[in-house]
């Protein structure tokens, strides 16, 4: 059974192209001063997306996402998968896909269906929705691990100015000191519900040995990133 974890990723959004409306009013777009300067930047970008529906362009207009707002967003896309012939149930760790009764028999979820119900739905709305929730001060990646490492009493990067600590985590060869500290550079919000054990092995993967004159895989997960999803190493 195919599964798509939800898009929990590390507070970056993209822009793509998109085309579609849904007739509702579009409020003029107005920056609270409590959102942090990194969710009005990616919200600034998702609403200069010349093919934001009304929809989106509605909800993110306040540079909030309410819980109500986000559930609209999900019942879109689910709404969506199901017009495609794919169940999708939603639990705390992301949804579920099923091919619906009597169609896809014995199929995997094609890649572009999930793209495109995601499109007008939950694409930009999600991400912006978790971020602002899990991490409302809009730290940045490793911001996010020297808060985790501190809390959790890692020593890695102690004394370290800021720009040494981004240097030192941003390297891929990079693995941290205890096992705590090694689920802090993989999770360090703790919003996609990896284990210790899960953070180990992917960096016993980053540890591995060239094989046949290759380089070593290098399977640091990419923006975005969510447990449930595949790392392309």
């Amino acid at each position: 059974m195919p599964r798509l974890a939800s898009l929990r990723g590390l507070g970056l959004v993209s822009v793509v192209l998109m085309a579609g409306c849904t007739g509702q009013s579009v409020s003029t777009p107005t920056v609270s001063p409590t959102v942090a300067a990194l969710w009005v930047t990616n919200i600034d970008g998702a609403l200069s997306d010349p093919g934001l529906t009304d929809f989106e362009r509605q909800v993110l207009s306040d540079y909030q996402v309410s819980d109500a707002e986000y559930a609209e967003a999900q019942g879109r896309y689910v709404g969506c998968m199901a017009d495609q012939g794919w169940t999708v149930t939603i639990s705390d760790n992301g949804y579920t896909i099923s091919a619906a009764p009597g169609s896809h028999a014995r199929e995997t979820v094609p890649q572009s269906t999930v793209d495109s119900c995601m499109k007008g739905s939950l694409f930009y709305i999600e991400p912006i929705y978790l971020g602002l929730r899990d991490n409302p001060q809009g730290l940045s990646l490793s911001e996010q691990i020297r808060a985790c490492f501190e809390a959790n009493g890692v020593p890695d990067g102690v004394g370290l100015t800021s720009e040494q600590f981004d240097q030192l985590v941003a390297d891929p060869a990079f693995v941290a000191s205890t096992p705590r500290g090694e689920l802090c550079v993989w999770d360090p919000l703790g919003q996609n519900g990896l284990s210790i054990a899960q953070a180990q092995a992917m960096d016993e993967a980053k540890r591995a040995p060239s094989v046949g004159g290759s380089p070593a895989l290098n399977c640091t997960p990419p923006p975005g990133w969510v447990s449930g999803q595949p790392i392309n190493c």
